[in-house]
């Protein structure tokens, strides 16, 4: 089955050599379906844990679409980054929003000033189980999205599982990084890797924390994935460390198919879509339309086998696009 997948890559970068890469916008308007959203809890009850979500459905699209599941940073909600939602379900993607009690809005609700904020999302992070539950939650989602699709659910038929990508904002990206096989705890002896992904994006990621070693965390992470940040992507609990760090797990995964893009002035918020108190910055509209155009041309390519789409983000389309707002590396 790896070596499949492997040659099924292959052949797709094969192809995308031979596919002229337009230099010109890809998919940077909204498509051609309507969007409909539903608010709803997965209860998981071997935990006694309620799950929020927010989907993004496509009105109208044919077959069974790709999904793509989106954890929120901390401190956050199934709200976050939804301008993703949006942008994915509009060219007919699923896009799922999951919200994580306990690392959620609930943390930092009804606290005035910044300096109470930060405190209690600190003290929040400090607490293991708080992670565990947040781990633990994707693969629970990815249970509930087989219910929903199987003869009798409410979206049978509608979801096409085979094409399921993982990803998040910050803590999300923590998420997104351990479902697509990261290690975490001394040694790296604990994991939580979800094989039912095929590609991931992590919006925001960090370095692994704790006593793992870069090669230990990262030995068994096979999954594309690309990897977005900004020059001034600073860690709001911890200011001394810095933007760079985020670029870690691009530089250091040793799976094929890693991409990292660097947004220009771009600061921890706008990946998320400032979904709490961030005041809107002058450039958060161009922002937002260079990570729409990258983020769908990715899924385009590595749930859909776009060979159009993947000669775009490697060719001189997606550093057209990006011009001087953003650069863009990559690894075979």
């Amino acid at each position: 089955m790896h070596a499949a997948r492997h040659v099924a890559a292959l052949l797709l970068i094969l192809l995308a050599w031979t596919v002229p890469a337009a230099a010109a916008p890809y998919k940077a308007d909204p498509g051609p379906f309507a969007v409909e959203s539903v608010l709803g809890t997965w209860h998981d009850a071997a935990r006694e844990r309620d799950v929020p979500y927010k989907l993004y459905l496509p009105a109208g699209a044919p077959g069974a679409r790709a999904v793509v599941v989106f954890s929120h940073g901390l401190g956050g909600s199934r709200e976050a980054a939804g301008y993703l939602g949006q942008h994915l379900a509009s060219w007919g993607y699923v896009a799922v929003h999951i919200q994580h009690p306990g690392s959620d809005e609930s943390v930092w609700a009804g606290l005035v000033g910044r300096e109470a904020v930060i405190a209690a999302l600190k003290e929040a992070v400090k607490d293991v189980r708080v992670s565990l539950d947040r781990f633990r939650d994707v693969p629970f989602v990815v249970d509930q999205l087989e219910l929903m699709t199987a003869p009798g659910g409410a979206l049978a038929g509608r979801l096409d599982l085979t094409r399921l990508g993982m990803s998040g904002h910050s803590f999300g990206a923590v998420s997104t990084m351990i479902a697509a096989g990261q290690k975490i705890g001394r040694g790296g002896r604990y994991q939580f890797k979800e094989p039912r992904f095929k590609a991931a994006i992590a919006y925001s990621p960090n370095k692994p924390m704790g006593r793992v070693s870069l090669e230990e965390a990262y030995t068994d992470m096979t999954l594309p994935m690309l990897h977005f940040t900004g020059t001034e992507d600073m860690n709001p609990l911890d200011p001394d460390q810095p933007a760079s760090d985020r670029q870690i797990p691009f530089r250091t995964i040793p799976a094929p198919g890693q991409y990292l893009i660097v947004i220009q002035g771009g600061d921890h918020a706008v990946f998320g879509g400032r979904e709490r108190r961030d005041g809107a910055r002058p450039d958060d509209a161009l922002d937002h339309r260079l990570i729409q155009q990258a983020s769908i041309a990715f899924w385009d390519a590595y749930l859909s086998g776009d060979a159009a789409a993947l000669a775009w983000l490697r060719g001189e389309g997606a550093r057209t696009e990006l011009g001087e707002e953003a650069t863009i590396e990559m690894r075979n």
